[in-house]
């Protein structure tokens, strides 16, 4: 997918089942990158471009996670059917979670081209979770239903208490106070929906797993304005 889907604000889930295209990777391959890991991707992508600008961080992080979701569809393949379908029906929804938080905010804090680096990184956040599904390999930081509550809670009070300031100024913005509040109401749902699945995971540290992602996507939408 070409970069500029994800510079409008917005990750997006192709309907292709490939996401990482090597022509627009000099050359190399998903499993390539992936093999070289995140840090040195990174730098072999900044590298190529000649400097850390926001387009070439954008790049490096976005190019990752597809990557990373091409590697880890085709090691999905291997997992127990019952898995593996919970694990395919998470996924989209964390995604779309994150898109949606990010989207609450880059309302609240006015905007600006951090939010196109920090949205890039979603589906890599996304997917290092999924390869830890498929096959553990690190302790990782988990987080509880609780948890995940209060800070939506606390993302959604910021978003409403930055309301004045945002009908302000809206109108030289290119978006207003009610797509935040929507994107809101879809983190809510998402979450929501997702509860009952994550509940079927067995282990404990697999529900964490995922909760922390919803986590640390609604904490992206409250430390927006800080």
């Amino acid at each position: 997918m070409v970069l500029s889907a994800m510079i409008a604000g917005v990750v997006l889930i192709q309907t292709s089942d490939k996401k990482f295209d090597p022509a627009e990777n000099y050359g190399k391959s998903a499993e390539q990158a992936v093999a070289m890991g995140y840090d040195k991707w990174y730098d072999f992508i900044i590298e190529k471009a000649g400097a850390e600008h926001t387009h070439a961080m954008s790049h490096a992080n976005y190019s990752y996670g597809c990557a990373l979701y091409d590697v880890n569809d085709v090691r999905l393949s291997a997992v127990e059917i019952e898995r593996q379908k919970l694990i395919r029906f998470v996924r989209p929804k964390m995604l779309e979670f994150y898109d949606n938080s990010i989207s609450v905010g880059m309302v609240v804090s006015g905007g600006g081209s951090m939010w196109i680096v920090i949205g890039s990184s979603n589906m890599t956040d996304v997917e290092e979770c999924i390869s830890e599904l498929i096959k553990p390999k690190t302790k990782t930081k988990t987080s509880t239903q609780a948890e995940v509550w209060a800070k939506i809670a606390e993302a959604e009070k910021r978003m409403i208490s930055a309301k004045p300031e945002i009908d302000a100024t809206h109108e030289n913005l290119p978006y207003s106070y009610q797509e935040a509040e929507n994107a809101m109401k879809k983190m809510k749902f998402e979450w929501s929906e997702s509860l009952s699945t994550i509940a079927k995971f067995k282990s404990a540290a697999d529900r964490g797993r995922i909760m922390r992602v919803f986590y640390d996507a609604a904490e992206t939408a409250r430390w927006a304005g800080e």
